[in-house]
């Protein structure tokens, strides 16, 4: 079925019909809505992430299609009568240029990873559709990358299935999770979809089923007629099941009754001992937890056994684990990969309209715009490493001084003709790993307006700033101190 929906603000809708009205005309100049304009997109919340969502925003333009009659009379129906705008939309081509970084190219904050151009009653409409491709993949896929670059080469699985709202959600987030960095992850559904690895422990309500165990009138003893506490007899069985490998969940009573059974268990047969390969702690001190069961497993006999620590764990915590126990081996990540704090926070804004460049000015930090078309220069040195990134007009020459300098932006659609498909997300993923060794310091990577893009910007600041009417016929009450 056609993609009809309204995926559109209202702002969108009334910016789109004012721009068909006679008032939106300058001089003899054509009506807004017809004027040529450009669109970048990028984010801002992040310090870098892997650009990815390029099939969702494929799909995106690859179903835009003229609105449905029931929406069409919706908009000439609304209040502000929309029907100026609704008649654009009910017999429209969409006649768009798109150009996007390659899926996966590790991008710093505020630079632009795509633009779009076309007019501009259309193309200010395809802001939602820019965010949603982006927003979630770059964050959970900036996450990732951050917490691989905390963990080194310890293993990472992605535990997040519960946590993400809905199964749709949940493949998405498995997906980016993987391409910014994870080796695996929980979730059935995304291992059989995306075709990698599936991993799991146990519950600790696993352990909790065998309680029957502590009222049996005969109740199973070691080779000493000691009685075998149930935690023991339920890690024990886990065990004689999963003879080629398994991971046993430590913190179902306590990490101490959790870490000594666990012993005993493993230490109770040979076939035992070849089955255990992790042990997870998933609660308390994770970092000093983590250290007494690498010393407690080493001292008895054990040493061969991982430790995973789980559990609300994000880039700053895995460092502190592993700055105090270097030897854990791999980290399970759930609640935090998906967002909580740390969104990209991807924005879509106009820089160039009828060939000018504009800029959104601000009083805040980091919120000015950058002004017209531009390209992203990646500069590596005769080594083949990352050495600064230029932001730069569109017009200039590659800069020089550099063994190369790579354009980032490319056409990635234009006018309902697909230029590229998005690579898969196993070649994304080995794009993002070789792009880490590029970077000598990922986080302090330097990103510079080239001269020609900085005086533009200030040129055009001032300009905005000037008004030849003054002040004078306005009263001025003094600001809040």
């Amino acid at each position: 079925m056609p993609e009809t929906r309204m995926n559109f603000d209202r702002y969108h809708a009334t910016m789109g019909n004012f721009s068909l009205k006679e008032e939106s005309r300058i001089g003899k100049g054509d009506l807004l809505a017809d004027k040529l304009s450009v669109f970048y997109v990028t984010q801002r919340k992040m310090p870098f992430a892997p650009c990815v969502g390029h099939e969702r925003l494929l799909a995106k333009l690859l179903k835009l299609k003229a609105l449905d009659a029931k929406r069409l009379r919706f908009l000439r129906q609304e209040k502000a009568d929309l029907s100026l705008i609704a008649g654009r939309l009910e017999s429209s081509t969409f006649p768009f240029t798109v150009r996007t970084v390659a899926p996966g190219t590790i991008m710093f904050a505020n630079e632009p990873f795509a633009d779009i151009e076309g007019p501009f009653a259309l193309t200010q409409m395809t802001e939602i559709d820019f965010e949603h491709a982006f927003d979630e993949p770059m964050t959970v896929a900036g996450n990732a990358l951050n917490i691989r670059l905390a963990a080194g080469n310890r293993h990472l699985s992605d535990f997040s299935l519960r946590r993400n709202g809905s199964s749709g959600r949940s493949l998405e987030v498995t997906k980016y999770a993987y391409v910014g960095g994870f080796d695996d992850t929980s979730n059935m559904e995304a291992a059989f979809e995306l075709e990698i690895n599936a991993v799991g422990t146990m519950a600790h309500y696993y352990v909790e089923a065998f309680i029957d165990a502590m009222y049996q009138l005969f109740p199973e003893r070691d080779s000493q007629g000691r009685k075998k506490h149930f935690q023991q007899i339920a890690f024990e069985r886990w065990l004689d099941a999963h003879p080629k490998g398994t991971t046993l969940l430590l913190d179902t009573i306590s990490l101490r009754l959790g870490v000594i059974h666990a012993i005993r268990a493993t230490n109770s047969s040979e076939a035992r001992r070849n089955a255990l390969k992790f042990v997870r702690v998933d609660s308390g001190n994770l970092a000093k937890n983590s250290r007494w069961i690498v010393d407690m497993f080493k001292a008895n006999g054990l040493g061969h056994v991982g430790v995973m620590p789980t559990g609300d764990l994000d880039a700053q915590k895995i460092m502190e684990i592993v700055g105090y126990c270097p030897e854990v081996t791999s980290f399970g990540v759930g609640t935090k990969l998906a967002a909580e704090t740390k969104v990209a926070g991807v924005i879509f804004k106009l820089c160039a309209i009828n060939h000018r460049a504009v800029l959104k000015c601000s009083e805040s930090k980091g919120k000015e715009t950058i002004p017209g078309t531009v390209q992203v220069w990646r500069c590596v040195d005769k080594e083949g490493y990352y050495v600064k990134d230029i932001v730069a007009t569109s017009e200039e020459a590659a800069p020089h001084g550099f063994h190369e300098a790579i354009p980032l932006l490319r056409v990635f659609y234009e006018k309902e003709r697909r230029f590229s498909l998005p690579v898969s997300i196993e070649a994304q993923k080995e794009f993002v790993a070789k792009q880490r060794g590029l970077f000598k310091d990922i986080r302090n990577y330097p990103v510079e307006m080239s001269p020609s893009l900085l005086s533009s910007k200030e040129n055009i600041i001032r300009k905005m700033h000037n008004d030849d009417m003054g002040e004078s016929d306005v009263t001025i009450v003094p600001y809040p101190e």
